[in-house]
């Protein structure tokens, strides 16, 4: 009976284990997600603007005024590599990565429900 015990205990850590590790990922998500969409917010603002000049963020919250030439952007693929994109074709690569990022999000939502009901089976046979 004890190591029965023993053995439940050491599944209820494991999976609280992983419960945590998805939380930690739910968060990291629900941060892109909100990056995404703020990124998305300012492609709209800099569409619909007739401003020649903006204040560009060069990271860190530190920011520099720029002169907008054009409207065209430089968009990175990896690497560094850079291709030219518009504002709308930018604004569906968000969207493509929002998408990703929603399918991501509901399939760890799907593994913390199967976790739980795990966890619940485990405690009612430990009882």
């Amino acid at each position: 009976m004890v190591e029965e015990n023993q053995e439940h205990l050491i599944q209820l850590q494991m999976m609280e284990q992983e419960a945590r590790q998805l939380e930690q990922q739910l968060q990291l998500i629900t941060q892109h997600l909100e990056d995404m969409e703020q990124l998305k917010s300012g492609l709209d603002e800099l569409e619909k603007s007739e401003n020649k000049e903006i204040l560009a963020n060069i990271g860190k919250g530190i920011y520099i005024p720029a002169e907008i030439k054009n409207k065209e952007l430089l968009v990175e693929i990896g690497n560094k590599n850079l291709v030219k994109k518009t504002i709308p074709e930018a604004k569906e690569i968000i969207d493509e990565q929002v998408k990703k990022l929603i399918v991501a999000k509901q399939e760890i939502l799907g593994r913390v429900e199967i976790l739980q009901t795990e966890m619940s089976n485990v405690l009612m046979k430990k009882n």
